[in-house]
């Protein structure tokens, strides 16, 4: 493996030969080296790789010729859409030429959620039925039909034009009508390309759901792997417990009732089958009724309440298997999936009743009025993963920023990998030099009143120095919007683009629109803490408004909390201050992206000067300038 990635990536190799100018990477070559070595040994790596390293490429040479040479299949599994698109569109077709160089032909593909495939029976049934209609909507389906009938695409972002979402639902493969697949089902040809390939890249998501149907039938959406890469694994804990988490209320069985009974197989029934099914309907929606009921009156004024004590789910249950077992007792076609479903609900419900588990959290919430939802999720990822994947198949966990104060412990610990290899890398950006970090002295208590008027009078000062090009973090959507509309008439009033945030927006829009217009400040939230690339002076200041400790009133969090605190730990020791470092780090790195990047991270929180642990903050971050004046930003903004 070692001289393989010296010919591939060393001095006059391959890679040389197909990227012009390029000169070998000492890191690159050096978390290549670790991939082999722990693909052939089959064991678990830790690998964190400061940006502009090369991890991507570093990771996938030695995978994809392990792949290869052994007829293995490595799944590859990315958080965000660009990192995808880059292993995908970029990093593969440079990893397939140097294997070529080596005489191997590597297979890769892609793979997403049925919904962003287009279903071919859908669309012709739909395509037919608008032959002879003028309709807006007729003209985008002939152009779809017409794509997916000529050049075969079948991926919605493949199209190369927008459809509308009312639209692609009545089209998307995520249901299919079709009892027997044709033969230009675009999920059958998806399956067999998978088959066939040596690298499978998909998100982080795709491969937990996949996950959770291996563990319960033993087979799942994705083919047998050999070996899982996760990049940006710094995502791989919230992912994970969300795709894992099981959530229950009324309207999820209502709507499979209502599917069930419109069904033409339900309507073909005898009277008094019809009518024995509707009575048991709706003997389950009144006792599942009472006990919704029972639990929200529980729960005050509280928009969610951690649940410690069983709920009985006994009637309910029975019900629900008597109502299914009726159903397959008339052997009724067609209506597989949506017993599957009822089963799966049948399920959850007894699971959250039980209340069994102690490394799960289990709570309740209550949406608009008397709206009652049981959920339970696992506390972290190792409650799901050690048994079932790090048992199985040698994993690599590749991020920017994954240890907390040089360790890998915490993250480790909370994945459930026990036994690993791993390789730390810093980046090779010039931050001491090119970099300022600015806590400023004058700052109030986060939590203070004071706070919202002297957060929007900092960044009318911090935008007369940088003129735009300025990206601000928030931990909470409501303070960030409060900001905004205090904010947005100094920005009109002097030609500044301010974009915010908001659920459902166009996130890639919002980060094009920074990197085109260098009078432009965004204000994000959530997902903007990762993922936005925008290089060189197009983003110059970032303000980090509130450093991003988790958030105690989210029932996960508070979950976590209380079972630190039962075993006589400090959680925030244990759980509170790594998180939060590991999302600073990912905030921190908004700002570098290249080798041309330079500017300044302005926190404006006071806890940085104040709190003992503001020390090892700034230690953990990269080494930079540091001032507690804002006009120093004039020492290190581009000119």
């Amino acid at each position: 493996m070692e001289d393989f990635i010296n010919r591939a990536l060393g001095q006059g190799g391959h890679l040389s030969k197909l990227v012009q100018g390029y000169s070998p990477r000492a890191p690159q070559i050096l978390i290549s080296t670790k991939v082999g070595l722990s693909l052939d040994a089959e064991k678990h790596l830790m690998c964190e790789a400061g940006t502009g390293t090369g991890k991507s490429l570093g990771y996938l040479t030695p995978a994809a010729y392990w792949a290869v040479k052994n007829n293995k299949t490595v799944v590859v599994c990315t958080h965000t859409i660009p990192l995808m698109t880059q292993i995908v569109n970029v990093e593969l077709p440079r990893v397939q030429q140097i294997l070529k160089m080596e005489k191997l032909n590597l297979k890769y593909q892609l793979v997403k959620g049925k919904s962003h495939y287009v279903c071919y029976t859908k669309l012709e049934t739909l395509w037919q039925e608008m032959l002879r209609s003028s309709s807006r909507d007729s003209k985008v389906v002939q152009r779809i039909f017409s794509k997916v009938a000529k050049e075969g695409v079948g991926d919605r972002t493949a199209l190369g034009f927008e459809v509308e979402d009312a639209l692609w639902n009545r089209i998307s493969a995520s249901s299919c009508p079709a009892i027997n697949k044709p033969d230009n089902c675009m999920l059958e040809d998806l399956k067999e390309k998978m088959q066939k390939a040596h690298i499978i890249v998909t998100n982080h998501a795709y491969f937990f759901s996949d996950l959770i149907m291996r563990k319960k039938t033993g087979n799942g959406p994705l083919p047998a792997y050999d070996a899982v890469i996760f990049d940006e694994a710094h995502e791989l804990e919230d992912v994970c417990c969300n795709i894992f988490e099981k959530e229950v209320d009324l309207n999820r069985f209502e709507t499979l009732f209502d599917y069930l009974f419109k069904r033409d197989a339900f309507n073909d029934l005898d009277k008094s089958n019809q009518l024995a099914l509707t009575q048991l309907r709706q003997q389950f929606t009144q006792k599942l009724d009472e006990v919704y009921l029972k639990v929200g009156e529980g729960m005050k004024n509280d928009a969610f309440k951690l649940l410690h004590e069983k709920i009985d789910m006994s009637d309910v249950c029975s019900i629900l298997g008597q109502f299914i077992e009726k159903i397959k007792s008339l052997s009724i076609r067609g209506v597989s999936d949506i017993l599957d479903r009822l089963f799966e609900g049948n399920d959850d419900l007894d699971f959250i009743g039980e209340n069994a588990k102690r490394s799960w959290a289990y709570w309740a919430t209550v949406h608009g009025r008397d709206h009652v939802t049981l959920h339970a999720a696992p506390l972290f990822p190792k409650v799901v993963l050690a048994n079932g994947l790090f048992d199985k198949v040698p994993v690599i966990l590749a991020s920017a920023t994954m240890s907390t104060n040089g360790s890998f412990q915490f993250f480790a610990g909370r994945c459930g990998v026990k036994e690993y290899d791993s390789v730390m890398v810093g980046s090779p950006f010039d931050y001491e030099n090119k970099t300022m970090i600015i806590c400023p002295d004058d700052a109030p208590v986060p939590d203070s009143p004071e706070m919202l008027t002297y957060t929007v009078e900092k960044l009318e000062e911090i935008l007369m120095y940088s003129g735009g090009r300025m990206l601000v973090l928030f931990t909470s959507f409501e303070t960030m919007n409060q900001v905004a509309r205090k904010f947005q008439k100094h920005c009109s009033e002097r030609g500044y683009n301010l974009l915010v945030q908001f659920p459902g927006c166009d996130r890639e829009k919002i980060i094009n629109d920074l990197k085109n217009n260098p009078r432009t400040v965004v204000l994000g939230c959530s997902s903007f803490w990762t993922g936005v690339d925008v290089a060189g002076d197009a983003l110059t200041t970032l303000v980090i408004v509130k450093l991003p400790f988790p958030q105690p009133n989210e029932p996960l969090i508070q979950a976590q909390i209380q079972l630190i605190e039962k075993a006589k730990r400090n959680s925030f020791v244990d759980y509170m201050f790594p998180k939060m470092m590991i999302k600073l780090k990912q905030g921190f790195g908004r700002l570098n992206r290249s080798m041309n990047c330079q500017g300044a991270v302005i926190i404006l929180d006071s806890r940085m000067r104040t709190k003992r642990y503001g020390k090892t903050v700034l230690k953990s971050l990269p080494k930079c300038k540091y001032s507690e004046k804002l006009e120093d930003i004039v020492r290190i903004l581009p000119v």
